[in-house]
């Protein structure tokens, strides 16, 4: 009984009223149970505040010097989070609305007040305290929290950064790497003369790649070029496209393997090897078509896996489809490439990879299609060479627009000349 008597000792009320005796049975009333203060000139009351920490403050309306409303505008601004009341007997209702919306007064009480309602009414008040101390803690522990978080995510977002700056500087130095394997500009000039080259790789580093050779050992005048879309994109494509390089520098130069089906075939079976294939079931490797043109034996052959080429002649527009067979896969360790012998005359002739014509884009967001690209180059291969790589360039950037590059892009073109 003492204990709940005592329960709201912590809350402190300050009663202002100029009538002392009102002073005395509100304090006889309450006394046990709260913490009273007691005041009977508004001034009083405002010393009072500022000398202890009160939670409700309850005043009567009428008063000399400052009246009760005075008062409690006075502490609107100065203690927002005072529970204020108004106890009064005066009976101009309008008065008193102004004074409960000037003030935001908790409660308007009349006079002569109730012991069990006016404890009724301060024990809800102190309940709308608590419950006010308990949003505002946990207002707090969210502020902290959110801050918290906020850090954690500034820590966070900082070392994702840094591990990106990292992983971008490895993939521009492999860039280089992949670059430096490439024919140059200078190296392509020289093997196969004017040419239009439209590379354009979907990641830093690409899954396509192209190669040329000029074998005149033991008499010999053969030129090899190789275009190759190699599995994946990327970084995984561009360690791909290294091992592809490597087999058909192997190929062509260690081995003087020359026919550009045999290439084929030695890649395929390099690839499987390399790999392990037989044991990872891998089906990694590569799409590829291998040029050779031998101007000793007046002799031009083609073969590709899973690609092709274009050529030109006579104003003729010819589509050379390779074999319907990839490069490397556990599966395709006896695989074949069919070789295409073309004439030895003047032609143009266009090596690519599917990148350009699965590009979508257009108004309908569709694949550009072989066609399309086939229609192009028909187009343009009179053109200068410089001028229509700009041509193919324009080309792809128009219809892809905003959507997303999805392939690596090879398209190697040239004219042969006997």
């Amino acid at each position: 009984m003492q204990e709940d008597r005592n329960k709201h000792k912590d809350i402190h009320i300050l009663y202002v009223d100029d009538e002392e005796s009102n002073l005395r049975i509100f304090k006889t009333a309450f006394k046990r149970k709260y913490t009273v203060h007691t005041a009977t000139s508004a001034q009083e009351a405002i010393d009072i505040l500022k000398e202890h920490p009160i939670h409700i403050l309850i005043t009567d309306y009428k008063m000399p010097q400052m009246s009760g409303v005075e008062l409690l505008e006075y502490t609107v601004e100065r203690y927002p989070n005072l529970i204020r009341m108004i106890l009064t007997g005066f009976a101009d209702i309008e008065a008193i609305v102004r004074a409960v919306n000037k003030s935001g007064i908790y409660q308007y009480i009349t006079k002569p007040w109730d012991r069990g309602e006016l404890e009724m009414i301060i024990e809800k008040a102190i309940e709308t305290l608590r419950l006010r101390d308990e949003r505002e803690r946990l207002i707090e522990e969210l502020r902290q929290l959110n801050t918290s978080l906020e850090e954690k995510v500034r820590e966070r977002t900082a070392e994702v950064e840094q591990l990106l700056a990292k992983v971008q500087s490895s993939i521009r130095y492999a860039q280089r790497i992949q670059e430096a394997m490439l024919p140059s500009k200078q190296e392509l000039q020289e093997t196969i003369g004017e040419h239009v080259l439209f590379y354009r790789p979907r990641d830093i580093v690409s899954g396509d790649f192209y190669w040329v050779a000029h074998k005149t050992e033991n008499g010999e005048d053969k030129t090899i070029v190789v275009v190759a879309d190699c599995t994946g994109h990327g970084v995984p494509g561009a360690m791909m496209s290294m091992v592809g390089v490597n087999l058909i520098a192997q190929a062509v130069h260690d081995r003087e393997i020359h026919a550009p089906g045999q290439i084929l075939s030695f890649i395929n079976q390099g690839i499987i090897e390399r790999l392990r294939q037989e044991e990872t079931v891998s089906r990694d490797g590569m799409d590829a078509v291998v040029l050779c043109i031998d101007r000793k034996a007046q002799k031009i052959s083609l073969a590709g896996g899973n690609l092709g080429a274009l050529i030109i002649r006579r104003g003729e527009v010819e589509v050379l489809k390779g074999s319907r067979q990839a490069i490397g896969g556990y599966e395709q360790e006896e695989a074949s490439f069919e070789e295409i012998n073309l004439p030895y005359e003047p032609m143009h002739i266009y090596l690519y990879t599917d990148g350009f014509q699965d590009q979508f884009g257009g108004e309908s967001g569709k694949r550009f299609y072989s066609k399309n690209l086939v229609n192009l180059i028909e187009e343009i291969h009179r053109q200068p060479f410089a001028m229509q790589a700009e041509r193919l360039a324009h080309t792809f950037d128009e219809w892809k627009g905003s959507l997303p590059q999805v392939d690596d892009v090879t398209v190697l073109g040239f004219r042969f000349e006997p």
